[in-house]
């Protein structure tokens, strides 16, 4: 296999399990501080432009590294990697599988007024959304979040991510217009509540395998990601609708669908269809889904069990931050309590089998990540 890296933990998570299913990872690298580098389950590294800034030298030199390596599939490790190479099967050497469905599917699948759209006819509740212009503040409610209308914006031929902002003011908004990519922005209203997520794999019209999460701290703490996460049981209703959602979006392969778990039900937030934050939750509870994927790509029979209730995950620079601000903010009991060790739990970077990537972090050390062989 050979999978675009970044310098965050879900591509780290990635290649353990596609180790731990049997295939044999390469990296392509375009960051000099990846964690999944310094991993023993990574075979090696091979240097390639960065996707945003230079998606047409990233093809390339992704294209023939693959065919230098002699790999079966190329996987989109980040979301810029999923944008920049979607219809772009015919770049690459025969024999080869590109792990991307065609372009207009992807375009669905990152387009976040389109997913609240196809969610609220598939029965998912989802906050309001509104779409502004830059001259178009006004009837705003606060505290709102805003996002950009899809994840990934081309502007002069670079391809460059949008980031989700919690805005308290007309002024704030004003300001996110001006920096954030895209002529327009999405408007929600800011829901307090769980982040919860429901993270499978997809295929041909049915929701093959899916675990439930739930946060229990996030990071930053009013609009984060998952620092301490743990798994819940299944819900078959929500299920349904979820396989209504993605069976709209045309969607096939592995995914994420994040919520916000309220007293009145589950608002659908995002849908993110690479390798996410928490996805080493899902392995250790039971469902390789990097594995499982790559099987249904190569035409294989994936072996898909249940996953465990009850397991745990902790992003541990996140999950520092999150206590730290627990503390801080008076509720020093649970700060404390957070801090005691808990069993069935797996980590971003942390592996008592894997230790290289969080020796690496704790020290600052550089390690030499391993080099794509001389070709011949």
């Amino acid at each position: 296999m050979l999978v675009p890296d970044d310098d965050f933990t879900a591509v780290l998570a990635a290649v353990r399990a596609l180790r731990k299913g049997g295939y044999e990872p390469w990296l392509a690298m375009s960051v000099p501080s990846a964690f999944a580098a310094r991993s023993r389950a990574t075979a090696g590294t091979v240097p390639v432009p960065d996707a945003g800034p230079d998606p047409e030298g990233f093809v390339s030199a992704l294209a023939q590294a693959a065919d230098r390596l002699h790999v079966a599939a190329v996987l989109p490790g980040t979301e810029t990697s999923l944008t920049v190479l979607a219809g772009r099967q015919g770049d690459f050497p025969d024999g080869v599988v590109l792990g991307v469905p065609p372009r207009e599917i992807v375009e669905r699948a990152v387009d976040k007024k389109l997913l609240a759209e196809l969610s609220a006819a598939a029965g998912l509740k989802v906050p309001e959304t509104r779409t502004v212009a830059r001259a178009d503040v006004d009837g705003i409610s606060y505290p709102a979040v805003v996002k950009p209308v899809t994840s990934s914006v081309r502007v002069d031929d670079t391809v460059r991510l949008g980031w989700v902002r919690k805005i308290d003011t007309a002024a704030e908004l004003r300001a996110a217009l001006e920096w954030m990519p895209g002529d327009a922005l999405l408007v929600q209203p800011f829901l307090d509540g769980a982040l919860s997520a429901a993270c499978g794999v997809f295929w041909d019209g049915k929701l093959l395998c899916v675990e439930h999460q739930v946060a229990r701290r996030i990071w930053p703490p009013t609009i984060g990601v998952s620092s301490y996460a743990e798994t819940v049981p299944p819900d078959r209703e929500l299920e349904e609708r979820i396989e209504a959602l993605l069976r709209a979006v045309g969607w096939n392969g592995i995914f994420e669908l994040q919520f916000i778990r309220r007293p009145d039900g589950d608002y659908v937030i995002d849908l993110n269809t690479r390798f996410y934050g928490s996805l080493a939750l899902a392995v250790r509870s039971g469902l390789n889904l990097p594995a499982i994927w790559v099987d249904l790509l190569l035409g294989r029979t994936p072996k898909i069990g249940s996953y465990r209730v009850g397991v745990r995950y902790r992003s541990e620079q996140r999950d520092v931050r999150a206590i730290v601000h627990a503390f801080r903010a008076g509720r020093r009991a649970d700060a404390l309590k957070a801090c005691l060790p808990r069993p069935r739990t797996v980590h971003g970077i942390f592996s008592a089998r894997d230790p290289l990537p969080f020796f690496c972090r704790l020290t600052g050390l550089d390690a030499e990540p391993g080099a794509l062989p001389p070709a011949g």
